[in-house]
């Protein structure tokens, strides 16, 4: 998805998105170190006024207290952040939505869970140890992103992070899903692999990233009953492409849409994946999912501001500028499942490019386990 997208975000880039002010800043928010460049100077006096309590500008102030109090509501509006970003700043609107996730008392506690841990864990390094009965009981199903065969240097097959896991005796397992199949395709595949495991011992962390993300909500919240979940106690959907794109949206028009199956024929790739990723057909299905209550969903979010991009990455977020802050690849807001825990990753884009990647998984691995051991105490 990731080349084919970057061809066709130039599609809708205007001349205004060539040009992103760069405005410096520096601040802390959500317990990262933010030093950067922002689009506006309304996002810099956000980050290092606003947050800080400091009201040097009551004009400015009075505006960014009118629009955090239409986020106090508690479910995220997409249409509020895209007026925040179209009226003001999109860096304005990314900072004002992590700075309300970040906020929730159920994020609060995880981020300090999960920042206990990644602290231990990058003390210790290689010594780190999995050994512990609490985790060697989980299985960890790895559902990969688009293209995972093709184009491994993405990172959507998990490699990586598999010989981590693999290396400290917790045992993984990658669906073989097609890599160029409709999401709905995928997330039978899914479905069918949780059901197979159904009569054993194991208990099932399912981890997807990207496209594998509306595949695995797909799979939990309308394929499978809550009674053929019960084995599955957590879902960790990292970057997911929930409700789709509007990237897939532009290449699957016309005339791109014909140009674009001749390069799928040609790459012997099937063009129902992308198809399936357009936001019309994806928010149409996400509307009749519900995950069941007693799975555990985190989210690991990617929230770059403008200055944060890399080259990679960086045609696809000035494409979907216009729609409100996004990673690259799909709106933030639209990556939030309702009921769930929210880990953010501050200056990171949808490629999660970072020297710890691995390491931030183990830690939400040990994170994710400590808390649902947590959960089954309080219930007895």
């Amino acid at each position: 998805m990731y080349t084919i997208l970057a061809c066709v975000a130039s599609v809708f880039l205007v001349a205004c998105e060539a040009s992103i002010p760069r405005v410096p800043v520096q601040g802390e928010l959500a317990g990262h170190h933010i030093n950067t460049t922002v689009d506006s100077v309304i996002a810099r006096y956000y980050l290092e006024r606003y947050l800080r309590g400091e009201n040097t500008d009551p004009k400015t102030h009075r505006q960014i207290d009118d629009f955090h109090a239409q986020l106090q509501g508690g479910e995220i509006d997409r249409d509020t952040i895209a007026h925040i970003a179209n009226s003001m700043s999109t860096d304005l609107a990314t900072l004002m939505l992590a700075s309300h996730l970040s906020g929730l008392d159920s994020n609060v506690q995880m981020r300090a869970k999960f920042s206990d841990e990644l602290d231990a864990i990058l003390r210790s390094q290689q010594q780190v140890s999995l050994n512990a009965t609490q985790y060697r009981s989980y299985v960890i199903l790895f559902a990969p992103g688009w293209l995972y065969r093709s184009d491994p240097s993405t990172g959507a097959d998990f490699r990586q992070q598999r010989e981590i896991f693999d290396r400290m005796g917790i045992q993984t397992v990658l669906i073989e899903t097609e890599e160029s199949g409709s999401v709905e395709r995928n997330a039978a595949i899914i479905a069918d692999e949780i059901m197979r495991r159904r009569d054993g011992e194991e208990k099932l962390i399912l981890v997807s990233t990207s496209k594998s993300g509306a595949e695995a909500a797909l799979a939990l919240g309308a394929h499978l009953t809550s009674a053929q979940t019960t084995h599955v106690r957590a879902w960790v959907n990292v970057g997911g492409v929930i409700q789709g794109t509007q990237l897939a949206d532009g290449v699957m028009n016309w005339p791109q849409r014909w140009g674009l199956r001749l390069y799928f024929w040609w790459k012997g790739w099937n063009v129902a994946g992308l198809a399936s990723m357009t936001t019309d057909v994806r928010r149409a299905r996400y509307a009749h999912v519900r995950i069941p209550d007693d799975i555990l969903v985190v989210n690991y979010m990617a929230v770059p501001l403008s200055g944060d991009v890399s080259g990679g990455v960086r045609s696809r977020y000035e494409a979907l500028r216009p729609y409100g802050p996004n990673d690259g690849l799909t709106l933030l807001v639209d990556e939030i499942i309702p009921g769930s825990v929210t880990v953010l990753e501050l200056g990171l884009d949808h490629f999660f490019r970072d020297p710890a990647i691995e390491w931030k998984a183990v830690a939400l691995f040990r994170t994710v386990v400590k808390l649902l051991a947590s959960q089954q105490g309080s219930m007895h």
